[in-house]
C-alpha cells in the first residue's frame, strides 16, 4: 500500500528564486499541454494520448527547459486531468451529476493574466534524494553551473513511512508562502496477527461524531461532537466578518479570507485525525480483528436536511472522517467492513422492536422498556447486523462512556489535563 510523507522546505532566498524558475517552466509546460489538449477536444477529435504528447513536446523548448523526469511528470498528470474530465463526463450524462463538469484549467490567475504555479512533481527517486533533514534534486540544465548541479534544500518535519520510494511533489502553499514536499512512499501491508475473530462497530453522526461498541464490553463509547461544532461555529464566524468587510470594499477574496478557510478546515481534520487514532487504540487494545462502519454515502441525496443547515452541509465531513477512521484500523491490522446503516437508529438492539425517540439523543423500547442513548443503540444494531457470532445485547446496559474534545485530544470528564484518573469510576473502560 502506498502512504505520502509530508515535509515543510526550507529554502533560502537564492533557492526560492530558483524553485519559483522552475515552477513558471512548470506552469508554462502545464499550459502548452492543456492548449493542445482543448483544441482537439473543440475540434471534435480524440484528446492525445500521454504517449502521444511526449512525442510532440519532447523537443519544443517549453519541455527541454526542465529535466526530463519533471517535464514527463507534468505531461502525465495534465493528461491525467482529462482522465478525470471524461469520467465526470461519463457521470454527468448518466444523471449521477447535477452539473457539468468543468474542462481542465490553466495555471495562470485569470485577474492579471499571470502564469502561476502550485506544483512542482518529480517522478522518479532517481532524480532527488530525502531524508530527515535535506532534498536534493536535480536542476535544469541552465541552472547547474551556478548551483553545482543539484538544488539540496534544508527540511523541517518527521518521515512518518519508511519503504520503497516513488514519486514526489513540490507544492506552494500561497496562504502560509511556505514549500512543502509530499513523497510517496510503498510500504508493504501490515501483517495480521493470528488471533481469534473479535468485533465492533461504528455509528457516525453529527452532533454525536461516532458511537463505538465492542463485543465482549457491556457499555459504548461516545464521541461528541459539541466542542468541535463550537468550534467549527466561531471559525465560520470569522469567516463572516472577513467576506462582508471584503464585501464593502468591493472585493470577493483575500489572502486572510483564504487563510481563515484554510484554518478551519486544518483545526477539523486535526479532531477528526486525532478521533480516529483514539478508535484504533481502543480496537487494538481489546484485540479487535473487524470493524463494521455504516456506509452513508448518498444520505444527503435521501434525507431533507433544508438548504441552510450547516451543521449537515459543512461541518459533517462524514466521509472524510470514515477514510481516517479505515486508515488507522488498516494500519493498526483490523479489517474494516462497510455495513447498510438503513434501520440502525429505529429498532431496538434487545428485542428488534421499533423505538420512539421522545428526545432527539435517546430512544425508548415499548416491548422491553429499554431507554438507552440512541447512538448507542444504533452501533449495536450495527454490530449484531455484521457480526455472524449471532451474540445479543444485554437489556442491562451501563450508560455510554463520553469523550469529549478539549482541541488536543480526546477525554472523559473523569480525566485531568494531564490525562490522569482522578476517579476510578472515570476509567475509560470501566466496566
Amino acid at each position: 500500500m502506498r502512504r505520502t510523507n509530508v515535509v515543510r522546505v526550507l529554502p533560502g532566498k537564492e533557492q526560492k528564486q530558483v524553485l519559483e524558475t522552475i515552477g513558471d517552466r512548470c506552469a508554462a509546460l502545464w499550459n502548452a499541454v492543456q492548449y493542445r489538449c482543448r483544441q482537439a477536444f473543440f475540434r471534435g477529435k480524440p484528446v492525445p494520448s500521454y504517449e502521444t504528447l511526449c512525442a510532440e513536446f519532447k523537443e519544443r523548448p517549453v519541455y527541454r527547459a526542465l529535466p526530463a523526469h519533471i517535464g514527463q511528470e507534468v505531461i502525465k498528470k495534465a493528461r491525467k486531468a482529462w482522465d478525470s474530465f471524461f469520467a465526470l463526463l461519463r457521470l454527468w450524462g448518466k444523471g449521477e451529476m447535477s452539473e457539468r463538469p468543468g474542462l481542465p484549467r490553466y495555471w495562470k490567475d485569470r485577474r492579471t493574466g499571470r502564469r502561476t504555479f502550485c506544483v512542482i512533481p518529480v517522478k522518479a527517486p532517481t532524480s532527488y534524494a530525502l531524508d530527515s533533514r535535506t532534498l536534493s534534486l536535480t536542476l535544469p540544465r541552465d541552472l547547474r553551473e551556478k548551483h553545482g548541479g543539484r538544488l539540496v534544500l534544508h527540511t523541517k518535519g518527521v518521515l512518518r513511512f519508511h519503504g520503497t520510494p516513488k514519486t514526489l511533489e513540490l507544492r506552494y502553499d500561497r496562504v502560509k508562502r511556505r514549500w512543502y514536499a509530499h513523497q510517496v512512499v510503498e510500504v508493504p501491508e501490515p501483517v495480521r496477527r493470528t488471533r481469534p475473530e473479535k468485533c465492533a462497530a461504528l455509528d457516525l453522526g453529527a452532533r454525536t461524531l461516532a458511537a463505538l461498541a465492542v463485543e465482549g464490553l457491556n457499555r459504548q463509547i461516545l464521541f461528541s461532537g459539541r466542542e468541535v461544532w463550537k468550534d467549527f461555529l466561531y471559525w465560520t464566524k470569522r469567516i463572516a466578518e472577513e467576506q462582508s468587510r471584503l464585501s464593502r470594499a468591493g472585493r470577493k477574496t483575500s489572502r486572510r479570507l483564504r487563510g481563515l478557510y484554510s484554518h478551519r478546515a486544518r483545526r477539523l481534520r486535526h479532531a477528526f485525525v486525532a478521533l480516529a487514532a483514539e478508535i484504533a487504540r481502543t480496537l487494538s487494545r481489546h484485540r479487535v480483528t473487524m470493524l463494521f462502519i455504516e456506509d452513508l454515502t448518498g444520505i444527503r441525496e435521501d434525507m431533507d436536511f433544508g438548504p441552510q443547515n450547516l451543521l449537515a452541509h459543512n461541518f459533517w465531513a462524514f466521509r472524510m472522517l470514515k477514510n481516517l477512521i479505515t486508515a488507522a484500523c488498516v494500519r493498526a491490522g483490523i479489517k474494516v467492513v462497510p455495513v447498510e446503516p438503513c434501520g440502525t437508529s429505529s429498532r431496538c438492539a434487545v428485542c428488534g422492536s421499533p423505538v420512539k425517540r421522545f428526545v432527539r439523543h435517546k430512544a425508548a423500547c415499548s416491548k422491553c422498556g429499554c431507554v438507552w442513548h440512541a447512538d448507542a443503540n444504533a452501533a449495536l444494531n450495527i454490530l449484531l447486523s455484521g457480526s455472524s457470532k449471532g451474540h445479543g445485547a444485554e437489556a442491562t446496559q451501563l450508560p455510554p462512556l463520553a469523550l469529549r474534545w478539549d482541541r488536543h485530544r480526546w477525554a472523559s470528564r473523569f480525566e485531568s489535563a494531564a490525562g490522569t484518573l482522578y476517579a476510578a469510576s472515570g476509567s475509560r473502560m470501566a466496566a
